[in-house]
């Protein structure tokens, strides 16, 4: 899992050298109240490498997570130093179909998300939209795959339809004070849906999920403070009698853009 993840982060380092566009961020956040698919919700700290560009039809975004960073924080299981990333790849279909109404652009979306243990895939169709108030909007359509252990086999692992994703994505300027100074409003928010595989596994698992961050900025040159909120509902596809799944999240961030 390690050397796929620095693979798949080489790559991106080769393709931002020759990129049209490209960004980079550092980002350090606490997080307090935050969800736990098996135990009760805990406060972290995580560092995170946040990034993306485009160049020619290649579209990509990707982050990385250190959790509990520098031994800062209160996760039940004790994971630190574990890890989290999730890299989006998405090629443009812009030659063969043009822009219609609010659709600015659509793409082949794919989308790799690899955690300590285990790692799910993403396959489907993408758009870039002009919605009224937002100055970037995406929206994606996922048929999501997840890399299990094969239970007629224990010394293989294979891939199982995990159902459905509808991810959404957005950015906009709230407020601006000046040219190096303003407020922005970003996030997202994923809605997994159909997903047979975890809901075969019985209680407490569920075939449905739902999570939305909603993050303010405020932006002095290069760095940023922010507040956000986290949304969960059966987080994980689980629904466990605790009721930590459908937790409220809060996260305070200090951020340095390159």
């Amino acid at each position: 899992m390690r050397k796929l993840v620095v693979v798949l982060f080489s790559l991106l380092l080769v393709t931002s050298a020759f990129a049209d566009f490209t960004w980079t961020q550092l980002n350090l956040y606490q997080g307090v109240n935050m969800a736990h698919g098996w135990a009760d919700t805990y406060n972290d700290m995580y560092f995170e490498v946040e990034g993306g560009g485009r160049t020619g039809v290649l579209d990509f975004y990707y982050f990385f997570d250190v959790n509990t960073f520098m031994g800062m924080g209160d996760d039940p299981q004790g994971k630190q130093g574990s890890f989290f990333t999730k890299i989006s790849p998405r090629f443009s279909l812009s030659k063969f179909v043009p822009a219609m109404g609010p659709v600015k652009e659509l793409f082949v979306a794919t989308q790799y998300k690899g955690f300590n243990g285990g790692a799910d895939y993403y396959a489907g169709l993408g758009s870039s939209l002009a919605i009224p108030f937002f100055d970037m909007f995406n929206a994606n359509f996922f048929m999501m795959m997840e890399h299990v252990n094969d239970p007629d086999d224990a010394d293989k692992t294979k891939f199982e339809n995990a159902g459905f994703v509808f991810a959404i994505n957005w950015y906009t300027k709230i407020y601006e004070m000046n040219e190096m100074m303003n407020v922005t409003y970003q996030g997202w928010s994923d809605y997994g849906f159909a997903n047979a595989y975890t809901d075969d596994m019985g209680d407490p698992h569920t075939a449905d999920e739902f999570q939305m961050f909603n993050g303010f900025f405020f932006n002095y040159n290069k760095w940023s403070v922010s507040a956000s909120l986290k949304l969960h509902n059966h987080f994980m596809y689980s629904e466990a009698d605790f009721g930590e799944n459908d937790a409220m999240s809060y996260f305070f961030g200090l951020h340095r853009r390159f």
